[in-house]
């Protein structure tokens, strides 16, 4: 693998490229072959069309351009690849004027086979480059500023490497040295995906491989002044040990050690020279204690810091926190022995962004006073927080910034804790999932939110048809959940109609609802995901209103046992299906299954517990080419032979039968 880049510096680049017009139609260079792709880029590709360039970005030119190269060849391009090139190029932009003279301060100074290379590449995303040779062609890209060309080998590259299996990498010697070239090269070139790939799937792949510490040292030292980020998550073999290894990799900014259960607090004190780390993640280390948090003050850099699930920590370890006032990102969830005298550590933290308390069940009110200061807050959870009540509420008023907040589960709020949500009109986000004291009265305060794009209302049965009314004017909302609303009627989806910007729309155990009901869903055209499962009053008249719903990708009718085969008739318009569950569907039969044909977008369909239907019935699914996953479990008609049948004549290549 050649990663060197001293070919591309500007001192190697010498003023031996002419740039001349030829108005003849042919290529004038011997030397060239107009069947070689390589060698004739026109060849079997579509010129580019002038009217996607802005006029003025033009000026007058002969209709071709010959360049001749260094080597003494030359090669003859069209207007409209010499168009495509300055619109894609910084350099050559600047390199060809206006009047399209060359440029005796910055001439070319590539081969003719490069600058045939670069064409192909930018011509055709797909245009295949070996992979030993793909860096020398980034690198290549990347000097002429040719940035398209330079993101579309960065993926070859990272598809070339994950279809060996990280081969080309192994714990050797000289396997290091060129992963170690080739960090470097990442970096060099800003090619963030490559860098991230080649950190966490493989340098971590390989340190993850090793139990023993002395080989984990010889890895790691080999890239203490590359790495960047590494991610140990769910290492069983991490020790405290292994950490005091990290000690020289004085560049790691991201460092992953969720679930490794043997960290104690001893090994965190093997951080503390890390003061680049801006992220830090300890979910479920749950050996830490507030001693191990002490070592964490030194990393002011920090700006994210994931403690969730590390139930021994107290008030007393949010202490050391207090020097991290970079920190946007903080994760408490589940350090369930915090109190409300434990957050005031959290006031001088005033860059958080996001904050996440959920399952903290001894918070109460009074705590969340000490949350006022936070006014950069955009995410705040505060799920089962079942202490907090209406009179919490009153002091997130101050918190305008607030885009997401998770409510649910605090069963104590009612509705006239909603009313201290209305200065909040920055949100887009709200979760009130099974705050069941919520009723039709309480949404009315959710009028002035008009940012919202997503609410939960889950759960909340005392939430019936009125409720729905005070909705009508969020009409950004794109994603409503109503599941187990048990009061709602048809009536209360009538207030529906007007919010056309929905995209999921669950309906779950909403058992009132009949198939008049949904007649009131035919103006959401934008929805792509509908549940109906356990609505057992709708039959097949109910699924002619989704006709118009020509966008749903997912359709769940897990539970309708009334449908039938003739319902399913009314879904073969609805040909950007991807998902269908049609679990416990008694009544379907191998004639019903006929109406799936034209659905050759499903990519998942569950027929599980559809007794009825026998072998003869999965004939109409041979056909859905992009099927990958088809429960058959329960449904005991269907015979072992008919199976096998199925997976010959299935026209699915990636099917996986659950039975």
């Amino acid at each position: 693998m050649n990663i060197s880049n001293s070919r591309f510096r500007h001192s190697y680049l010498v003023n031996t490229t002419t740039l001349s017009y030829s108005q003849s139609q042919e290529i004038n260079d011997p030397l060239v072959d107009e069947n070689n792709p390589l060698d004739n880029p026109l060849a079997n590709i579509e010129e580019t069309s002038e009217s996607t360039i802005p006029a003025s970005d033009l000026s007058s030119s002969p209709e071709e351009v010959q360049l001749s190269f260094q080597e003494g060849t030359s090669l003859t391009i069209s207007h409209s690849q010499l168009v495509l090139l300055r619109d894609k190029s910084h350099y050559f932009n600047n390199l060809w004027s206006g009047q399209f003279q060359e440029t005796l301060q910055h001439p070319l100074a590539l081969t003719q086979k490069e600058f045939t290379l670069l064409l192909n590449c930018l011509m055709n995303p797909k245009f295949e480059i070996p992979l030993e040779e793909i860096t020398s062609v980034i690198q290549l890209a990347d000097y002429y500023e040719v940035t398209e060309v330079v993101k579309h080998l960065e993926g070859q590259l990272i598809i070339g490497y994950k279809s060996q299996r990280f081969e080309p990498f192994n714990s050797t010697e000289e396997s290091l040295v060129e992963l170690k070239e080739l960090l470097n090269f990442a970096h060099r070139c800003q090619l963030n995906t490559l860098k991230n790939y080649l950190e966490f799937s493989v340098t971590s792949a390989l340190l993850n491989q090793t139990s023993q510490l002395t080989e984990f040292q010889r890895i790691i030292n080999q890239f203490s002044n590359e790495i960047e980020a590494l991610n140990f998550s769910e290492n069983a073999h991490l020790t405290d040990a292994h950490l005091l290894a990290l000690k020289n990799c004085k560049n790691l900014k991201e460092l992953h050690l969720q679930e490794c259960r043997n960290l104690t607090d001893a090994g965190l004190v093997h951080l503390a020279p890390l003061v680049a780390l801006k992220h830090l993640n300890l979910n479920f280390c749950d050996k830490l204690t507030n001693t191990g948090l002490a070592h964490l003050r030194p990393l002011t850099a920090l700006q994210h810091l994931n403690l969730g699930n590390c139930r021994n920590l107290t008030d007393a370890g949010l202490a050391h926190l207090t020097p991290l006032t970079a920190l946007q990102h903080l994760n408490l969830n589940f350090c369930d022995k915090l109190t409300d005298t434990g957050l005031v550590r959290l006031s001088p933290l005033t860059a958080l962004q996001h904050l996440d308390l959920s399952d903290c069940e001894n918070l109460t009110d009074a705590g969340l006073v000490h949350l006022k200061p936070l006014v950069a807050l955009q995410h705040l959870n505060l799920s089962c927080c079942e202490n907090l009540t209406d009179a919490g509420l009153v002091h997130l008023k101050l918190l305008v910034a607030l885009q997401h907040l998770d409510l649910s589960d605090c069963n104590n709020l009612t509705d006239a804790g909603l009313a201290h949500l209305t200065p909040l009109t920055a949100l887009q986000y709200l979760d009130l999932s099974y705050c069941n004291n919520l009723t039709d009265a309480g949404l009315v305060h959710l009028k002035f939110l008009t940012a919202l794009q997503h609410l939960d209302l889950r759960g909340c049965d005392k939430v019936a048809d009125d409720g729905l009314a005070h909705l009508t004017p969020l009409t950004a909302l794109q994603a409503l959940s109503l599941s187990q609303c048990r009061n709602l009627t048809d009536a209360g989806l009538g207030h529906l109609k007007l919010l056309t910007a929905l995209q999921y729309l669950r309906l779950s155990q909403c058992w009132n609802l009949t198939d008049a009901g949904l007649i009131h869903l035919r103006p959401l055209v934008a929805l792509q995901h509908l549940d109906l499962s356990y609505c057992g009053n709708l039959t097949d008249v109910g699924l002619v209103h989704l006709t118009p719903l020509m966008a749903l990708q997912h359709l769940d009718l897990n539970y309708c046992e009334n449908l039938t085969g003739d319902g399913l008739a009314h879904l073969r318009s609805l040909t950007t299906l991807q998902h269908l569950s049609l679990n416990q569907c008694w009544n379907l039969t191998d004639a019903g299954l006929v109406h799936l044909e034209p659905l050759t977008a499903l990519q998942h369909l569950d027929l599980s517990y559809c007794g009825n239907f026998t072998d003869v019935g999965l004939v109409h699914l041979t056909s859905l080419m992009a099927l990958q996953h088809l429960n058959l479990r329960g449904c005991d008609r269907v015979t072992d032979v008919g199976l096998a049948l199925f997976k010959i004549f299935a026209t699915s290549l990636h099917l996986k039968i659950i039975k």
